[in-house]
C-alpha cells in the first residue's frame, strides 16, 4: 500500500477485518489499486502474498468492463446511494476470464473518490445456470423432435405407399418416380435417426464395411464437389475395414463431415477420406485443405447446439460425436491455419 493510501485507510481501522473477508476486498483511488486483501492477490495474481499496491484496477479489466464500473461507480455511488452491483469479467494474470459480482461502495466523499469494490467469483454458479439451461434446452428439443417425428413418419409411409403405386402406371416418368423415392427414403433415414438421438436405445449392430460407406458418401457429393472443381480422393491398403454398428448412423457420420469438409475446403483444392487399421482398431480420416480452425473453437466443436454457422442449429456435429460414442469409438481434431483439418475415427475392429 502506499503511503498516501495507508494513512487514508488506516484512519477506518478495518484494514485486517478486510485481510480475513473471504469475499476478495481491493480499495481504489481513480483507478489505482491502494488495497487488497489476500482473496484478492488470489482472485486477481493467484497468489495470496503478491502485492498488488500501485497497479492499475485497467490491467484486470477488458476495456468495456472497466468502462462498465465506472458508469456505474457514476451513476449510482455518486448519487446518493449506499452501494450497488455490477456483473463483468476480471481477467487474471494467467488470462483467463472469470465471471464475477462486484460491490461498489464509497468510503468517503466525493472528494477523496476512494472506492470499495468487493468482488465474489460466480464462475460455479454461471457454470451451474449454464447447465441448467443445457439440460434443458435438450429436454425440450427431445419432446419436440419425438413428437414432430411421429407426426411426420405416418404421411411419409402414404406417400411412400402412393409411389410405389404410381410406378406400375405406363403414362409415368419412372425416372422422376425414382428420384422422388430415393428423396422420400432419405427424409425416411433422417427422421429415423433424429428419432433415434432423441432416445438412444441400444441395438443390435451387424458388421459393416468402413470402405463401402466411404465409396458411397462420396459419390453423394460428386456433384456439389464439382462446382468447386474439389477432388474427392478415397486413400485404403486394400484390406478390409469392417466394425461393428449401424450402417445408417454411420453414414450418417460420414455424410455430415465430409459435408462440412468440402464447404469448408476453397475451390480447385481436395477433400481426402482414409482408411488404415492399426492393432485392434479401425481408423477413419477425414482430411480438407481448408483454412482450419480457429483454436478457441476447436474443443467447443460437437458440443449442444453449437454452430458457427449462421443458419446452423449445432445438430449435425452433435449427432456425429453421439452416434460415434454409442459404437464405443472416439473422435478427435486436429487443425492448422491454412492448411485444413482432419477429424480422425477410431472404432473397434469386427471379429
Amino acid at each position: 500500500m502506499n503511503s498516501n493510501g495507508k494513512s487514508v485507510v488506516s484512519q477506518l481501522d478495518f484494514e485486517q477485518i478486510l485481510e480475513n473477508i473471504l469475499d476478495a476486498v481491493i480499495i481504489i483511488q481513480k483507478d489505482k489499486i491502494i488495497f487488497a486483501n489476500r482473496a484478492a492477490n488470489k482472485l486477481l495474481s493467484n497468489d495470496v502474498q503478491a502485492s498488488l499496491d500501485g497497479l492499475s484496477i485497467a490491467l484486470f479489466m477488458r476495456p468495456e468492463d472497466l468502462t462498465l464500473l465506472h458508469k456505474t461507480i457514476s451513476q449510482n455511488i455518486f448519487k446518493d446511494s449506499d452501494h450497488s452491483i455490477v456483473s463483468v469479467s476480471i481477467i487474471s494474470e494467467t488470462g483467463n476470464p472469470k465471471p464475477v459480482e462486484i460491490a461498489i461502495n464509497p468510503l468517503y466523499d466525493q472528494e477523496t473518490a476512494l472506492i470499495q469494490l468487493t468482488l465474489r467469483d460466480v464462475s460455479n454458479r454461471k457454470a451451474a445456470e449454464r447447465s441448467m439451461m443445457q439440460s434443458e434446452k435438450l429436454s425440450v428439443i427431445g419432446e419436440l423432435s419425438a413428437g414432430i417425428l411421429h407426426e411426420v413418419r405416418n404421411p411419409l409411409t402414404s406417400i411412400k405407399g402412393f409411389l410405389q403405386l404410381l410406378q406400375n402406371e405406363p403414362v409415368i416418368n419412372k425416372e422422376y418416380i425414382n428420384i422422388i423415392m430415393g428423396e422420400v427414403e432419405q427424409i425416411e433415414r433422417i427422421a429415423n435417426e433424429l428419432l433415434y438421438f432423441t432416445k438412444p436405445n441400444a441395438e443390435r449392430f451387424i458388421t459393416q464395411d468402413l470402405l463401402t460407406i466411404a465409396k458411397e458418401t462420396l459419390f453423394l457429393f460428386e456433384t456439389q464437389a464439382a462446382k468447386k472443381n474439389l477432388k474427392l480422393e478415397i486413400q485404403a491398403d486394400g484390406c478390409p475395414h469392417r466394425i461393428n454398428g449401424d450402417k445408417t448412423q454411420l453414414k450418417q457420420v460420414f455424410v455430415n463431415l465430409v459435408k462440412n469438409a468440402i464447404e469448408a475446403t476453397p475451390e480447385n483444392r481436395i477433400v481426402t477420406v482414409v482408411l488404415s487399421t492399426t492393432g485392434q482398431q479401425e481408423q477413419v480420416l477425414i482430411k480438407d485443405t481448408g483454412h482450419g480452425i480457429p483454436k478457441n473453437i476447436l474443443g467447443k466443436l460437437g458440443k449442444s447446439f453449437f454452430t458457427t454457422k449462421e443458419s446452423g442449429t449445432g445438430l449435425g456435429l452433435m449427432i456425429t460425436y453421439t452416434i460415434i460414442r454409442n459404437h464405443n469409438g472416439k473422435i478427435k481434431v486436429d487443425s492448422m491455419e491454412n492448411e485444413g483439418t482432419t477429424f480422425t475415427l477410431t472404432f473397434p475392429r469386427a471379429e
